[in-house]
C-alpha cells in the first residue's frame, strides 16, 4: 500500500514536472502563487521559473511586450505584494526581442490569452498591458480570457500608424467589447478615446514607493530620457538652453537629433543605467506637445526626482497639487522658473509627493481587482 502511494506520488511529481516544461518551452508556464506574490514566466530565458504549480490568482498580467513594457510590468505587479491578491504574469517578448516573426508573436499572443483564462479564478480579472491589435484586442482579448479582461490603452491616438485605430474597427469594438473594457491612465486620455464613455476605466500610473533617495549632483543637471518622438518639444528645449548656462542640459535616448545647447547622447541605455540618470538628475523634463502617460515620469516619481511636465498629462499621476506642474499654456520662462524651483527644492517634499502617489495607485488599482 505504501509502494503504491509512493509510485502514485513519484508519477505525480513527473507529470507535474512535464507539465512545467511543456509550459517553460512555449513561453506560457505559471506557477502557485500565495496572496500577495507575483510570478514571471514565459519571458523565454528572461527570467527564470520559481515554482512547478497551477494557481487560480485573482488577478493576470498578460504582457505582450516582455521586454518594451517589463518596468511597466513589474510596478504593476510588485504594487501588490503584501495585499490579499495573488498576481501571476504571462510576458511574450516581442520580435525584436526573440527574433521570431510578427505572425508567430500574435500565435503566442492568442495562447497566452488563453492561458490566462485559465490561470485566473472564476470571477478573476485578466489585464493586457498593451493592445496588440489595437481596438481589435477589446474583442479577442475578452473572447480568449473571459469578459474580465482590460486593455490598458497607452496611445489613445498613437503617433505613428498602427494596426486597429480606424473608425470602422473602433465602433465595432464600442458595438461588442464587454463594458469597462479598456484602462487609461489620465483624464486626458479618457477624453481622446473615441467611442463610448461605458468602455473605459482610469486608474493612475503603476508606481512603487521605492526605498531609494536622489544623488543630488555638485552642479544642476536637467535631463530629458526616453527615445526621440515626434511630439517632443525640440523648439522649447533649444529656447530653455539660453536662459540655463549654469545647468547641465541632457538628453539619452535613441533616435534624437542635435539639439543646440544640450549634450545628446543618441544611444539605448540599460535598465540600470536609466535608474541611475534619473536618481543624478536634478530635473527630468517631460517636454512634449501631447502624451498621455510617461514611464519616464512614473520612475521619476518613485527615485524622488523632480519632474516637469504640464498638467494635463502629469497630474492624474501626481496629484493636483504636486509643486512642479504647468498650465497646459506655459511659455519658456514658466519652465525656466519651475526648473530652477525644482533645483532648489527639498528633498522631503519629493519624498512626500512619492508616499501620496504611490498610495493613490495602489488604492485605485486593488479597489479595481477585488
Amino acid at each position: 500500500m505504501t509502494l503504491a502511494r509512493d509510485r502514485g506520488s513519484i508519477g505525480s511529481h513527473l507529470d507535474e514536472h512535464r507539465r512545467a516544461w511543456r509550459d517553460h518551452r512555449w513561453g506560457t508556464g505559471i506557477d502557485a502563487l500565495r496572496p500577495g506574490r507575483t510570478k514571471h514566466q514565459g519571458d523565454e530565458g528572461m527570467t527564470e521559473p520559481r515554482a512547478l504549480i497551477r494557481s487560480n490568482a485573482d488577478l493576470v498580467i498578460v504582457n505582450p511586450l516582455a521586454g518594451a513594457l517589463r518596468h511597466y510590468t513589474q510596478q504593476l505587479e510588485q504594487m501588490f505584494d503584501g495585499s490579499a491578491i495573488s498576481v501571476a504574469v504571462l510576458s511574450i517578448p516581442e520580435p525584436s526581442i526573440s527574433g521570431k516573426s510578427r505572425l508567430t508573436w500574435l500565435w503566442e499572443y492568442a495562447k497566452t490569452l488563453v492561458k490566462a483564462r485559465r490561470t485566473r479564478r472564476s470571477g478573476g480579472r485578466v489585464v493586457v498591458t498593451w493592445p496588440v491589435l489595437g481596438h481589435f484586442d477589446r474583442i479577442v482579448a475578452p473572447l480568449l480570457s473571459g469578459r474580465q479582461t482590460s486593455v490598458v490603452m497607452h496611445d489613445p491616438r498613437p503617433l505613428v500608424r498602427a494596426v486597429g485605430y480606424g473608425t470602422v474597427v473602433v465602433k465595432i469594438a464600442n458595438l461588442l467589447a464587454p463594458k469597462r473594457s479598456l484602462i487609461v491612465h489620465s483624464a486626458l486620455a479618457a477624453e481622446h478615446l473615441p467611442g463610448s464613455a461605458r468602455s473605459v476605466v482610469q486608474l493612475p500610473h503603476p508606481l512603487l514607493s521605492s526605498m531609494t533617495s536622489p544623488v543630488r549632483p555638485a552642479s544642476p543637471v536637467v535631463r530629458v530620457l526616453g527615445q526621440w518622438k515626434p511630439d517632443r518639444d525640440v523648439s522649447l528645449l533649444e529656447s530653455l538652453a539660453t536662459f540655463l548656462p549654469s545647468s547641465r542640459l541632457e538628453i539619452v535616448g535613441r533616435g534624437w537629433p542635435p539639439v543646440p545647447g544640450w549634450i545628446v547622447r543618441d544611444e539605448f541605455v540599460s535598465e540600470r543605467e536609466l535608474d541611475g540618470l534619473i536618481r543624478t538628475s536634478s530635473s527630468v523634463l517631460i517636454p512634449y506637445r501631447r502624451y498621455y502617460q510617461s514611464g519616464i515620469a512614473a520612475r521619476a516619481i518613485e527615485a524622488a526626482v523632480p519632474v516637469i511636465g504640464r498638467s494635463d498629462e502629469l497630474s492624474s499621476m501626481t496629484g493636483r497639487d504636486y509643486p512642479f506642474l504647468l498650465r497646459s499654456d506655459a511659455n519658456v520662462r514658466d519652465w525656466v522658473d519651475m526648473i530652477r524651483s525644482a533645483i532648489d527644492s527639498e528633498p522631503v517634499v519629493l519624498e512626500r509627493v512619492r508616499a501620496v502617489a504611490t498610495t493613490r495607485a495602489l488604492d485605485g488599482w486593488k479597489t479595481w481587482a477585488r
